[in-house]
């Protein structure tokens, strides 16, 4: 059986090839994963903030997060941490845009709509 950890990390990887062959300006977050207290620490005096999206998007000069979930299959969707609420709140609150994305279509579907909102 795959987990959770595995599938986002397929999911997120088709993501990508997605964006990579759209030639859309973008990154990773790498904020998962087991470290230790001492890089953690490290980590979070260099400004490493948790709940940040896994995807960060530059796109007619805004922000654009991408929260890389697991679609419901056999067991429920990924869901929203309330760390990852919080710092959707605050990036939205400073202009940006947070998607929720279970798969390279809801980016498709995003990418398309946030043309629209730019060409309005």
């Amino acid at each position: 059986m795959i987990d959770v950890i595995d599938h986002e990390h397929q999911i997120q990887k088709a993501i990508t090839q997605y964006l990579d062959m759209k030639g859309v300006c973008y990154w990773a977050v790498p904020n998962g994963g087991a470290r230790s207290m001492i890089t953690g620490k490290r980590l979070k005096a260099e400004g490493v903030k948790p709940g940040v999206p896994d995807i960060t998007i530059v796109q007619n000069g805004k922000y654009l997060g991408l929260e890389v979930k697991k679609p419901k299959t056999t067991t429920p969707e990924g869901r929203l941490s309330a760390i990852q609420k919080a710092m959707i709140r605050s990036i939205e609150k400073a202009g940006g845009e947070v998607h929720v994305v279970y798969g390279v279509q809801d980016v498709i579907k995003v990418l398309e709509n946030y043309e629209e909102k730019a060409n309005d």
